[in-house]
């Protein structure tokens, strides 16, 4: 059977470094799908089995064709119906015609999948949705393994540093929380790793301003294998939140052992359960108390990256997605 794989995305090299793409292009692929990836109207086809779409907000383009031949489509990724205190794009502040799609796209979908039971319950709750599954984003655990060297001393951060998300992901917070930490542990170092946009002149200006640049390194994009091996490395993973659909960069963190610091916002309790620190992500100071508290606490830090790793075993194996996909396909595609 062919599937169509449809992401509006401006470089089809992000499908493959984006693990939530590649998770689920993969999925496609294990359960017998010959892909067609489709990243813009002239590429989708119209002769699919099954069209597999990425974002409801750009749905209707795929949407359009599926209507044609009346083929079964599926809908998923984070959909961002509420962000606390008006912060962000959410659904209720997006323009009227947007959001007059996304709800078309609810409702046209064979199915819609929801990767946190955080928004599964909001939008099925105040929206008309068809179909509605909840299918969380997983980790392979085989991939993303606790490494085997001691940990260094350095914390990590993964985030793209575009200002709107940045911001989302409170790394400007994390800067602030730098000279905090290092007055109590001096030799401390800052990982800030992800694409270079429009936010990284501003932090690197921060963190200069702020006196800690020597302590913080920004090493842009990086590959799969070393955003792993640094996950390895890591003594603690620190991602501070206003909002997630989900966290998925946390539960990778988690998989590889590392004891994280976020925040209990969207998803993220969920995701976390009790092996995390979770502290207001706008306070630069619960940032830096608790980073210092797993670095004066060995037994801490080893319980929590313990604790993160046989969360990430039991709740959210690759084999999981994947299964209820393959349940999701067999239903709708007959």
């Amino acid at each position: 059977m062919r599937a169509c794989f449809f992401a509006n995305v401006p470089n089809r090299s992000v499908l493959e470094r984006a693990e939530y793409y590649k998770q689920d292009l993969d999925i496609l692929r294990e359960l017998g799908f010959e892909v067609q990836i489709a990243t813009n109207w002239r590429e989708i086809p119209l002769n699919a089995d099954l069209y597999f779409i990425w974002w409801w907000q750009r749905a209707f383009l795929p949407l359009t064709k599926t209507a044609l031949n009346r083929r079964p489509c599926v809908i998923t990724g984070t959909f961002d119906y509420e962000w606390p205190n008006g912060l962000g794009m959410d659904y209720l502040r997006r323009p009227t015609w947007q959001k007059a799609l996304m709800r078309y796209a609810l409702g046209k979908a064979s199915s819609n999948v929801f990767v946190s039971q955080h928004e599964y319950g909001a939008i099925c709750r105040n929206l008309k949705v068809n179909n509605p599954r909840f299918i969380p984003h997983c980790v392979d655990t085989d991939v993303y393994q606790a490494g085997v060297q001691p940990r260094e001393k350095f914390a990590l951060t993964f985030a793209w540093l575009h200002q709107s998300n940045a911001s989302r992901k409170c790394v400007p917070e994390v800067v602030k929380a730098i000279p905090l930490v290092l007055q109590r542990h001096p030799d401390m170092r800052f990982v800030i790793a992800g694409e270079k946009g429009t936010a990284h002149p501003v932090l690197e200006q921060l963190a200069r301003d702020l006196g800690v640049l020597h302590a913080v390194e920004f090493p842009g994009v990086l590959s799969r294998e070393r955003k792993i091996e640094l996950m390895q490395r890591c003594s603690i993973y620190v991602s501070p939140s206003i909002y997630e659909g989900f966290g998925l960069a946390i539960l990778e963190a988690m998989s590889c052992g590392a004891p994280v610091v976020s925040s209990p916002v969207g998803a993220v309790p969920e995701v976390v359960g009790d092996a995390g620190l979770l502290v207001d992500g706008k306070s630069p100071q619960e940032i830096a108390d608790a980073i210092c508290k797993y670095l004066d606490d060995d037994a801490l830090r080893d319980e929590m990256g313990r604790q993160g790793r046989a969360r990430a075993e039991k709740e959210f194996p690759y084999s999981r997605r994947k299964k209820e996909f393959e349940k999701v396909f067999s239903e709708i595609c007959g």
